[in-house]
């Protein structure tokens, strides 16, 4: 399976933090958002990673050109941000649209359980497969639930997306490229037809999108014993 990974927003909720920085290269416990993201592609065998940038995208860019041992592709969105699903469609090529691909998005980090991989594969009447994870008390994500047959509806329930997705891209082909579309619309789309099904994440993310949640977990230990670990891909996917 290849992999797409979301790197193109503005981050706007983190403040003074991303007025020269991408979201995804800002760091805790001196990990990228990006390499952490990076790192968990290795650990799910993923064999070729697409990502879209687009606000200081150049920063991005040259740094991706550090990773000597890993097969990465940039989609720069120079003239404008063409949104999640615009961004997507424009950067897969059109012999693409028969593989499912996973996406993921940096913002947040996942935190699943050791025997964890994602779906290689969709259900015959699924087009694209969401994770999902109850809503935290005080949140406002969108409300999403799960029926008998994984199918998703919007707008009631007690699960969010989490950012992790399986989608096959025939559903985004009617999609002109370089155009903006947002992936929430497709998705509420499909619901309607019962075209899009989820499941429950199995493990835990920790949400770092605001410049309040940011400073919060500066201090604390993250990663625990999977540091060294990360630390370690790091560098072999580094060497030339």
């Amino acid at each position: 399976m290849n992999a797409f990974v979301l790197a193109a927003g503005f981050g706007k909720r983190m403040g003074s933090f991303t007025e020269n920085t991408p979201k995804p290269l800002l760091k805790i416990q001196s990990i990228a958002l990006l390499d952490y993201t990076l790192y968990l592609l290795h650990i799910w065998n993923i064999e070729k990673i697409l990502v879209n940038a687009h606000y200081l995208g150049e920063q991005i860019i040259r740094h991706l050109q550090n990773f000597k041992n890993l097969q990465i592709e940039v989609s720069f969105e120079r003239k404008e941000i063409l949104g999640t699903a615009g961004g997507i469609r424009t950067a897969l090529p059109d012999d693409s649209v028969f593989e499912p691909i996973l996406l993921i998005n940096p913002d947040t980090l996942l935190f699943p359980n050791p025997q964890f991989t994602p779906k290689l594969g969709l259900a015959k009447h699924s087009k694209i497969h969401l994770y999902l994870l109850p809503i935290p008390e005080g949140e406002s994500y969108t409300k999403i639930s799960i029926g008998k047959d994984q199918t998703l509806e919007f707008g009631k329930g007690n699960y969010y997306y989490i950012g992790l997705a399986v989608l096959d891209p025939i559903c985004l082909s009617s999609l002109e490229k370089n155009q903006y579309y947002d992936l929430s619309d497709i998705f509420k789309d499909l619901a309607i037809r019962g075209e899009i099904t989820g499941e429950i994440f199995p493990g835990e993310v920790l949400d770092l999108g605001t410049k309040e949640l940011w400073e919060t977990y500066q201090t604390k230990d993250v990663f625990g014993k999977s540091l060294e670990q990360i630390k370690s891909f790091l560098a072999k996917s580094k060497m030339a």
